[in-house]
């Protein structure tokens, strides 16, 4: 009995705390502040880049990037590629390397068309495809491009442009 008596009168005296805060109480929750569709993003800065090689034909069968580190990695890559010669010494302190692969899709050319820093490096990607007439004429391609580029901390991204070209006369 003594233990119910207690639990009624903490639940009297929690209900009457409550109903004072609720009457006297000038508490307001702030609402969540959501950002706006037309605030600008930040405009990306360009890129320089140089381009190593370029080529129609790899052993990537399917369409990837690659973050090259190491000379050792970069000596790899090339013996993916139709590349002639050894790779280039690059300075892998202050450089990397990006491997940019089409793979065995009909496509006849891939290329970066340009690198922005913003919140990330976005690296554009254009992707030249055949059109419908001649989709089926472009076989065994696996079309690839290497370029130098400075090392970042930002996280690496990648936005494929396609375009469609037509058929060799």
């Amino acid at each position: 009995m003594r233990d119910r008596l207690i639990f009624t009168g903490v639940a009297v005296v929690a209900v009457v705390i409550g109903a004072l805060f609720l009457s006297y109480g000038n508490v307001t929750v702030p609402a969540p502040r959501v950002p706006s569709a037309a605030q600008p993003q930040p405009e990306g800065k360009a890129v320089p880049f140089t381009e190593l090689v370029h080529g129609s034909k790899s052993s990537v069968s399917e369409r990837v990037n690659y973050l090259i580190t190491s000379q050792g990695q970069l000596n790899e890559l090339w013996k993916m590629t139709d590349a002639k010669g050894a790779s280039p010494v690059i300075d892998f302190k202050t450089h990397a390397v990006l491997g940019i692969f089409a793979g065995a899709e009909p496509c006849s050319a891939i290329s970066v068309a340009k690198i922005e820093d913003a919140t990330t490096r976005t690296v554009s990607v254009t992707l030249s495809k055949p059109d419908g007439a001649c989709a089926g004429k472009i076989t065994g391609n696996s079309p690839y491009v290497l370029v130098v580029v400075e090392t970042t901390p930002l996280p690496l991204t990648h936005a494929d442009i396609p375009t469609m070209v037509s058929c060799p006369k």
